[in-house]
């Protein structure tokens, strides 16, 4: 799975969030965060570009296209953390956490669950 863009991953967000939607449905959530209305033309070359790599599909409903997700969230995050533990950590998930709890961004608590996750399975 290939990597998204700051901007493609932020539309894929939304389109996570909606589920099924079309550009027009697009620009509404981000002017609903935003408070700005962005440009049809400038969700549209996003969205098309999420169906080249296959992150979304679309169905054709009249004169537009309903965009669908392709791939999930959890599909996508755990390809991204993979993609940043490779990178970062020399592939070492342990070496990930370790780095997590040495900087108070995992809590005992949440280390906890963690290794009771482990051990169930």
């Amino acid at each position: 799975m290939q990597k998204l863009t700051k901007a493609q991953e932020d539309i894929m967000h939304f389109v996570w969030e909606l589920g099924e939607c079309t550009v027009g449905d697009l620009r509404s959530a981000i002017e609903a965060r935003d408070g700005k209305k962005p440009a049809h033309s400038t969700v549209s070359t996003l969205i098309l570009a999420l169906d080249d790599r296959g992150f979304v599909t679309h169905r054709k409903y009249g004169r537009t296209f309903v965009y669908t997700p392709a791939v999930s969230r959890e599909e996508y995050g755990r390809q991204s953390l993979g993609q940043l533990i490779k990178k970062f950590f020399r592939g070492s998930p342990s070496l990930a956490v370790s780095q997590l709890v040495e900087h108070d961004n995992l809590s005992l608590e949440e280390l906890n669950s963690l290794v009771r996750k482990l051990e169930e399975e």
